[in-house]
């Protein structure tokens, strides 16, 4: 199952050269930087980070996975993921122990 772990409902409208940007900090300051700049001109309403999960909410490997889009034009497979706050407690505690972060709010 996909677990979404935080959204930004925020609507943005983004223009040919604006840019998307995943950065990932070291302890040491060092950064990882992947940047794609958009082509298309659109108004995106939903930024969400989520990670994939077994049934029993276990997070099988160490990944990120983001998204930023339109609502309506969601994949199937983003539009039926789950919350993290609507896993059970049981799947709540074996995603946090498994997911190896910690989850922060922007």
């Amino acid at each position: 199952m996909i677990v979404i772990t935080s959204v930004n409902n925020t609507r943005r409208h983004v223009q040919v050269g604006d840019r998307f940007c995943l950065k990932i900090t070291d302890g040491m300051g060092s950064q990882v930087v992947i940047e794609e700049e958009i082509t298309v001109e659109k108004t995106i309403d939903f930024i969400a980070s989520y990670r994939f999960a077994l049934e029993d909410g276990t997070c099988p490997g160490f990944h990120l996975s983001g998204i930023f889009g339109c609502r309506y034009e969601l994949p199937i497979e983003i539009q039926n993921a789950v919350m993290l706050e609507d896993l059970t407690p049981e799947q709540h505690q074996r995603f946090i122990e498994t997911a190896g972060v910690k989850l922060v709010s922007a």
